[in-house]
């Protein structure tokens, strides 16, 4: 095993979840993708996210 993939059992960064929120009607949702590009919310449908952790 290298040093990489035992950093990641470890820490779990397969599953690392981001925090979004829609700038529509303030949902906060996680997604597994990095970035807002082609993300829309799952509560009305908007496309209007930003990351949570950037508010």
């Amino acid at each position: 095993m290298g040093v990489i993939d035992t950093v990641s059992e470890l820490f779990g960064s397969e599953d690392h979840h981001y925090r979004f929120r829609c700038d529509d009607c303030g949902t906060e949702f996680a997604q597994r993708a990095a970035t807002v590009e082609n993300l829309t919310c799952p509560e009305c449908g908007a496309g209007s996210v930003r990351s949570a952790e950037a508010a």
